[in-house]
């Protein structure tokens, strides 16, 4: 059977995978490993592509791509809370590794853009500490880790492409690997605000919306990424949806 590879306009990777298993009359994908677990508050579904047919399918680089989708949000009670921050920490670290002394935090995005703020606002509440490690040791009391934060902002208004101003500060900086932050898109309204998706590939900018920019991953920094994006927009009304 003659496979139709689609143009997806979500950057959710078990969107990618329902979309192109339900077009294509598939029960499973080679080269794609799905796992789901449900917890009390929310869900986690592991998508791990393996090769190149799992690549070339879904149009995502091959790596892991974890979501996190929560219930009901607004009703979430402090203990709930508490669990998806230690799940999501201990994600994080997993996908990190143990071996990092140097962090850097990278907010990507349109600060004026509702949509597209998630990732200036987060950088916004980092604890750096290079600063300190550096400059003010003394008013480090405990071991921690050198953190660094930077929010470049868009093409749009730096003239630059995002890619390029990362990769120029990495070089200079030197972390040991950087987590990237920014919105996502959903094929599905009712994903926005309440789902969130990590991986150890990197982003690439604008490429839920079709509109795909230099990507910011290891290739291009020479150092790891791992991305944290939540689903601050959707698209929904997708002819594969």
């Amino acid at each position: 059977m003659n496979k139709c590879y689609l143009n997806f306009r979500t950057d959710m990777a078990d969107e990618r995978v329902d979309t192109y298993k339900r077009v294509n009359n598939l029960s499973d994908i080679d080269g794609i490993k799905v796992t789901t677990e449900s917890g009390s508050s929310f869900t986690t579904t592991v998508v791990e592509v393996l090769n190149k047919n799992g690549s070339n399918a879904v149009k995502k680089e091959i790596g892991k791509y974890i979501t996190m989708e929560l219930y009901e949000v607004e009703y979430l009670e402090e203990k709930d809370k508490q669990n998806i921050i230690s799940d999501l920490a201990n994600q994080i670290k997993d996908l990190v590794g143990e071996k990092v002394n140097s962090v850097m935090v990278v907010g990507i995005g349109n600060s004026k853009v509702t949509p597209d703020a998630l990732g200036p606002k987060v950088v916004s509440f980092v604890n750096v500490t290079r600063h300190l490690l550096r400059y003010a040791k003394d008013l480090v009391t405990e071991p921690v880790n050198e953190i660094s934060a930077i929010s470049p902002g868009v093409m749009g208004t730096t003239g630059i492409e995002t890619e390029e101003i990362i990769e120029a500060i990495v070089e200079r900086v030197k972390p040991d690997v950087v987590i990237a932050i920014d919105s996502l898109a959903s094929m599905s309204v009712s994903r926005v605000g309440k789902t969130i998706q990590l991986s150890n590939t990197g982003i690439t900018p604008g490429q839920g919306v079709g509109n795909s920019r230099r990507g910011i991953n290891k290739n291009t920094l020479k150092v790891p990424v791992i991305a944290i994006r939540r689903t601050d927009s959707s698209r929904y009304g997708n002819n594969y949806k």
